[in-house]
């Protein structure tokens, strides 16, 4: 679905008012969104914030005028550049997700086709919205890696999921959804997986590549964190109702509600470091390699104290993130050729990943 509109920032793009979703179970309908209306301009990333179940990610997928399996909109407009997705066609639906508004999951890893390279999916959307043609759709797909600081731009898209650490198969997400060059974005909690350090990496880099496209964008978290990072606007939900909206500067400084109180105070408890000399593992330089060919620990000693978390995380320098071509044979169990057999065959993957680690010797 080809589109020249010309995108001036500011301008509303989202419409939604007096939404309400319900949900099916137990024999019979709950309500899920009760009556909420959100606004959302061109260029502006909006926060939706609340515990889990507050209807974040419902009310986020029906921006898209999209609705999960067992829930419906039984209530309210959602009017997007002046079209009512409420009342569109299966077909407009159809030609309008994936062009006009994308979707980046939770998780990358489970939203990839482990038996495709990389490239192939980025690409797909653009390619059969007939957007752009294959090979220019991949020449850009090389430059919204180079945006997104994926390391090897040129090269990567030639892996596959699996050869790309969290982060990166993250922005290579990111690519995708930005592939199409949609008006809309609705991120779905997309960082909760990664450590710390690679998440201020993915957020910086997302809200760069939104705001070079003008492209509006609902983050969903429940992290205060991340909202903070990527919104300019903060909408706090809770049991599918609205409990306070405003800029992000004025939210953070300044909460109106006691639940949004509640919740800026429980971010900022903090938990003494404890010293613990009662070490209960100790991993003494330690080298591994991959298949042989590229060097994944090097020299790694960690001591393990009784009843002490650990967190692990892996460097950010791309030079330690090389990967060998797989050889041949290697996908022999994993036949998948559609996004509906991805989950049959990811098992597999993981089994032959493992045959082929091995420590150094």
């Amino acid at each position: 679905m080809k589109s020249d509109r010309k995108r001036i920032k500011g301008t509303s793009l989202v419409e939604m008012r007096g939404v309400k979703i319900d949900g099916y179970s137990d024999d019979r309908w709950h309500p899920i969104v009760k009556g909420i209306d959100l606004t959302l301009k061109r260029g502006e990333v909006l926060g939706l914030i609340g515990e889990s179940g507050a209807g974040k990610s419902t009310l986020g997928l029906a921006a898209m005028g999209y609705t999960k399996p067992g829930c419906r909109i039984s209530g309210g407009s959602i009017a997007f550049d002046g079209v009512d997705l409420v009342k569109a066609s299966p077909q407009f639906l159809r030609e309008f997700w994936g062009s006009r508004v994308t979707y980046v999951a939770q998780s990358a890893s489970a939203s990839f086709n482990p038996a495709h390279h990389l490239m192939d999916q980025v690409v797909e959307a653009a390619v059969n919205h007939g957007i752009m043609k294959q090979a220019e759709a991949e020449a850009d797909a090389r430059d919204l890696f180079k945006r997104l600081q994926l390391p090897n731009p040129d090269t990567i898209g030639n892996r596959y999921p699996h050869q790309v650490s969290g982060g990166q198969l993250q922005r290579a997400m990111t690519a995708m959804a930005m592939s199409s060059r949609p008006d809309l974005i609705v991120f779905d909690e997309p960082t909760t997986a990664l450590d710390v350090t690679t998440q201020v990496e993915v957020l910086a880099a997302m809200r760069r590549i939104v705001e070079e496209f003008d492209t509006a964008a609902i983050y969903i978290t429940h992290d205060l964190a991340v909202v903070a990072q990527m919104a300019h606007r903060i909408m706090v939900l809770r049991y599918g109702n609205l409990v306070e909206e405003a800029d992000t500067r004025n939210m953070l400084k300044n909460p109106t509600q006691d639940y949004t109180k509640t919740l800026w105070a429980v971010r900022k408890l903090e938990k003494k470091e404890s010293v613990n000399d009662d070490i209960v593992l100790r991993v003494n330089a330690i080298d591994a390699t991959y298949s042989g060919a590229a060097k994944v620990l090097d020299n790694v000693t960690v001591n393990i104290p009784r009843a002490a978390p650990l967190r692990l995380w892996a460097s950010q320098d791309p030079a330690n993130r090389r990967w060998p071509a797989p050889s041949p044979g290697f996908f022999r169990s994993a036949r998948a050729r559609s996004p509906s057999t991805a989950s049959r065959c990811r098992p597999a993957f993981r089994t032959a990943t493992a045959r082929r680690c091995r420590r150094s010797k």
